[in-house]
């Protein structure tokens, strides 16, 4: 039998799961005092703000121009230049952020003049544009490294230049003020598809997932997964898939998954008998299961669904068959490696029955199933994710244990104030939005990619130069195609899968 092997995650577990994530997702400044508040306050107002939009009616240009604005602000302040100035805020992130918001607010007070004149802007739309544009290359660079930065910077070299490559990829060649107006003045350049789907789509889901994590419904997953899955000899592994889909599905973060439930489980499989590569595989695979499953999936099924015009909802039930056939296989893996590595009879220790704890947190299941009943009741996936993190919300004030806002914020304990900038509530909407940050970049330089492909031409001769390059082969035709396809769909994921 385990003794003390309670999934509870404690205090020092929690920190170092954060940092793990952290150093997968963009290991930021961790700022204390003003800094540090001012930074969450900066957090909570693009989350609300992205929350309002999703209820109420923003104009499209608005919209993804402010999301664009708050990414970058938030990230020049968030992420250092280089690691030697980790935790130390510099002149110029201060710089380059106050350039940020002069960029965003600059498209915003120009309005339809300034998209009329993207063929032939002034001077000055030209200075503003060379800067936002290297303002989305250097948070490429601080957020994702150089890989994404270099391929952006390749299809930025192939508009500029294209004139002097040979055919089939040859194109006139643009100059920079036509290149900037493109990219900067009008919806098919940076604030295209990918921003688009990074405002309205992208962001909820993340700010949902969050709300789960700070009313302890991960945990509850995790708990749940123990308890129903322990007592039989492969009760472990399987406790690993259950918990991996239970938490993954709802939270959409392969990274995430992974950490928190390998922080529990890890010393589990080591005295089960399982060795550190196939323990580390085990939960890695649970994980990774995460941007397959619903509700949320990857950051690829929102582009999926909008490139290829159906709704979410049809992504959604697409997903479940792949992901039912992923857990059933991760689930006769758990039982071939009973097998291998010999595993006895293993018990393991439970802080309660899944029984009592499904009475007692029975309102977690709804994170399971909210979105896809909104959905089926005929809301947009943004009404669903909105309703669902609302719903959440309320379900939480339940037990004081999970309450989004604590029952005595209005004890006298301590200032009202105080005690509402240190509730989950104001964690999650914070988290919600520092969660994004690298994603949305990502977004947001695919943007300058999809940009040049549709201003070059080069996607509409795509399909002329693979039919070249196959030489009539249907096999290579098939292959450079599916290729082509893979990239494209998944260019704002590179850095999230």
């Amino acid at each position: 039998m385990i003794k003390d092997q309670t999934p509870a995650l404690d205090e020092k577990t929690q920190e170092t799961v954060d940092s793990l994530i952290r150093q997968e997702e963009g290991d930021a400044h961790q700022y204390k005092g003003f800094l540090a508040i001012f930074l969450t306050l900066a957090a909570v107002a693009m989350s609300l703000f992205h929350l309002y939009a999703a209820y109420s009616i923003v104009p499209t240009l608005q919209l993804r121009v402010v999301h664009v604005g708050f990414v970058l602000a938030i990230l020049f302040l968030s992420f250092p230049i280089a690691a030697r100035f980790k935790n130390r805020l510099m002149i110029w992130d201060i710089v380059l952020a106050g350039l940020a918001v002069a960029t965003a607010f600059y498209i915003l007070q120009g309005g339809d003049n300034l998209a009329d004149r993207n063929t032939a802007p002034l001077q000055q739309d030209i200075v503003f544009g060379i800067i936002f544009i290297l303002l989305i290359l250097e948070g490429i660079r601080r957020t994702n490294g150089l890989i994404l930065l270099s391929v952006t910077l390749l299809f930025l070299a192939y508009a500029l230049f294209g004139n002097y490559l040979p055919a089939p990829w040859t194109h006139k060649g643009y100059e920079v003020s036509r290149l900037v107006g493109f990219m900067y003045m009008t919806l098919e350049g940076v604030f295209g598809t990918a921003v688009d789907v990074s405002a309205t789509l992208i962001i909820l889901f993340t700010i949902f997932g969050s709300f789960l994590q700070f009313t302890n419904a991960g945990k509850f997953f995790i708990d749940f997964a123990f308890s129903a899955m322990g007592g039989k000899s492969s009760g472990v592994g399987k406790t690993i898939v259950l918990s991996s889909f239970l938490m993954g599905g709802p939270s959409g973060s392969g990274v995430a998954t992974t950490v928190t439930v390998g922080s529990v489980a890890a010393p589990m499989l080591d005295k089960v008998g399982y060795d550190k590569n196939a323990a580390g595989g085990l939960l890695a695979a649970g994980g990774l299961g995460a941007i397959i499953s619903p509700p949320v999936l990857g950051a690829a099924a929102f582009l999926i669904a909008d490139f290829l015009k159906i709704s979410y909802l049809d992504v959604l039930l697409m997903a479940c068959i792949p992901t039912i056939l992923f857990y059933l296989g991760l689930f006769v893996m758990v039982e071939i490696d009973v097998k291998k590595y010999n595993m006895s009879a293993i018990k393991i220790d439970k802080v309660d029955t899944a029984w009592n704890l499904a009475k007692k947190y029975w309102f977690h299941f709804f994170s399971l199933i909210s979105i896809v009943v909104f959905m089926m009741m005929g809301f947009s996936p943004v009404m669903s994710v909105f309703w669902a993190t609302v719903l959440s919300a309320l379900t939480s004030m339940l037990r004081s244990d999970t309450a989004i806002l604590p029952y005595d914020l209005f004890s006298g304990k301590q200032s009202v104030l105080k005690s509402f900038y240190e509730s989950n509530l104001i964690k999650a909407l914070a988290n919600g939005s520092s969660g994004v940050i690298s994603i949305a970049a990502t977004c947001i330089g695919a943007g300058l990619i999809v940009g040049t492909v549709t201003l070059t031409g080069l996607g509409l001769k795509f399909s002329s130069i693979i039919i070249q390059l196959a030489d009539g082969s249907l096999l290579l035709t098939a292959i450079y195609t599916a290729t082509v396809s893979y990239t494209h769909l998944t260019l704002p994921t590179i850095y999230s899968v």
